[in-house]
């Protein structure tokens, strides 16, 4: 029978903790490569979802400003159907009107904060920043709503005029707001954040 030397033994050993490790190696760097692929997988839906946050922050400033303007649309439709409601009852004097031309003032100043004046560089450049430039039609129509009211009375019925104004009004108010449009939006962010959400929330893949 061959004797087996120490040597032989040694080298034995030697090859199978080489074995043993190699295998231990592969399987870390196995474990390691598919831990790196879940942390990408995982950053990439992270980032994903940040974006879709910074979409609905954006968005509820923007209907935070949105809001803003349609109660000042509200209170303009309101003083204009005041003036409309003068306009047709002769017996309501100046003790009446003027409430609404000031409402009407206030509410033509107010919604400049709204619609501002376009072309600020190039037209009225001697006036206070706010009132340079060209007025917006949407305000056009409040400020016309004033000087018809302004004028009312025996001599002309302001009424015809004031309603043409209500209505050119509230179509450029539907046009700026465009209510249909805005939840379509809504509705489309929300439901990309919710994808990405239980994206981020699913197992990792084996």
């Amino acid at each position: 029978m061959p004797s087996i030397e120490v040597g032989d033994i040694a080298t034995w050993i030697a090859t199978a903790v080489a074995i043993v490790s190699a295998a231990t190696a592969a399987k870390a760097s196995k474990a390691a490569e598919k831990q790196q692929k879940e942390a990408t997988r995982q950053a990439m839906i992270n980032a994903e979802i940040l974006e879709k946050e910074h979409d609905l922050k954006l968005r509820e400033w923007t209907d935070q400003f949105f809001n803003s303007t349609r109660t000042w649309a509200e209170e303009v439709c309101i003083a204009i159907s005041e003036a409309t409601h003068i306009s047709e009852n002769p017996e309501l004097n100046g003790e009446h009107k003027r409430p609404v031309l000031i409402k009407l003032s206030a509410l033509i100043d107010t919604g400049r904060w709204y619609f501002p004046n376009q072309w600020a560089d190039d037209y009225g450049t001697h006036k206070e920043p706010a009132y340079r430039g060209v007025r917006q039609q949407v305000l056009d129509c409040v400020v016309a709503a004033y000087d018809a009211l302004k004028e009312s009375g025996p001599a002309y019925d302001a009424k015809s005029e004031l309603v043409m104004c209500q209505r050119e009004f509230v179509s450029h108010i539907q046009e700026v707001l465009d209510p249909r449009k805005r939840e379509q939006e809504i509705k489309k962010i929300l439901l990309e954040f919710e994808v990405s959400e239980r994206l981020r929330m699913a197992p990792g893949k084996r």
